[in-house]
């Protein structure tokens, strides 16, 4: 008898364990394809002619056409605005990773009086609103003479960009030992040396996963470069797409088209270093 109702707790167990599987698998599913759908819905139509979206705008082209992608290359100078957002987005993600770095040792390392203040004072940046300080942001950046420049831009992307970067770099570094830094210093290492020859590369799958995911936010971010660029030259390519709508001439299927040419540089870097991102998030977790 107790050998039978065993048999039976354990079917029971895998009974339930069975359905807890399927149930956190449906759950998955759905939120795949919650998030891949608008990918999903943006691609099909950017092969779609105008007339052809009209007529089945969720369903499948009926015939591939490439319109929209040749209209997108004659409407925008894509050249010109894809050498400005890697410009602005790799300027503003190696100013904000130095400074960041540079607010992580003082804070965690050299120890510097009010460094948990600083620390405090950056990240609270965090809970603030981007658009309750683009315009004192804005109005600081023409009178430094950065307005419609490249350097206006970086320097936005960075000031947005260091305080979750000291945040992360901060919860870093301090789970590396005291004692490897005090060793280079008897060996004669100066602090900037023991920064960038020491604790850089030993929080290297940090710095790439945080450098990864500022650099997707940087190049599809819209308000900056809208604000500080506007309409001129240096403006990005993700301004670009938007500006391809007019008052009364919105074409889905030529939108479609801009943000697949902007968004490709993204999907690329991210298939690319997305082990960097995952070691970097495992990393974080084991310390």
């Amino acid at each position: 008898m107790s050998t039978m109702m065993t048999v039976r707790r354990r079917a029971r167990a895998r009974a339930r364990s069975t359905f807890v599987r399927w149930l956190v698998t449906g759950a998955l599913v759905v939120v795949a394809v919650a998030a891949l759908y608008p990918l999903l819905f943006t691609v099909v139509n950017s092969f779609k002619s105008r007339s052809g979206y009209a007529q089945n705008p969720l369903g499948l082209p009926d015939a591939i056409s490439l319109e929209n992608y040749i209209a997108t290359f004659s409407r925008m100078n894509v050249p010109r605005l894809l050498l400005n957002s890697i410009v602005t987005t790799g300027g503003g993600l190696i100013l904000s990773t130095i400074a960041a770095l540079l607010i992580a040792y003082a804070v965690t390392k050299l120890r510097i009086k009010g460094g948990n203040l600083l620390f405090l004072f950056v990240i609270s940046m965090l809970v603030i609103p981007s658009q309750v300080i683009i315009y004192p942001l804005y109005a600081t950046i023409l009178d430094l003479g950065f307005g419609n420049s490249y350097a206006g831009l970086i320097l936005a992307y960075a000031s947005f960009g260091l305080p979750i970067s000291t945040y992360l770099l901060v919860a870093y570094f301090r789970a590396i030992p005291d004692e490897l830094i005090e060793a280079a210093r008897l060996d004669g290492a100066g602090e900037l040396r023991i920064l960038f020859q020491i604790l850089l590369p030993v929080s290297a799958p940090a710095v790439a996963a945080l450098s990864i995911l500022n650099f997707v936010w940087m190049w599809n971010d819209l308000l900056l470069p809208l604000v500080i660029m506007g309409g001129s030259d240096n403006t990005t390519l993700m301004v670009g797409v938007a500006l391809l709508s007019g008052q009364y001439d919105i074409s889905i299927p030529l939108i479609s088209a801009g943000m697949i040419i902007a968004l490709l540089p993204v999907l690329i870097v991210y298939f690319l270093f997305q082990r960097q991102i995952l070691n970097g998030a495992i990393s974080g977790a084991v310390k």
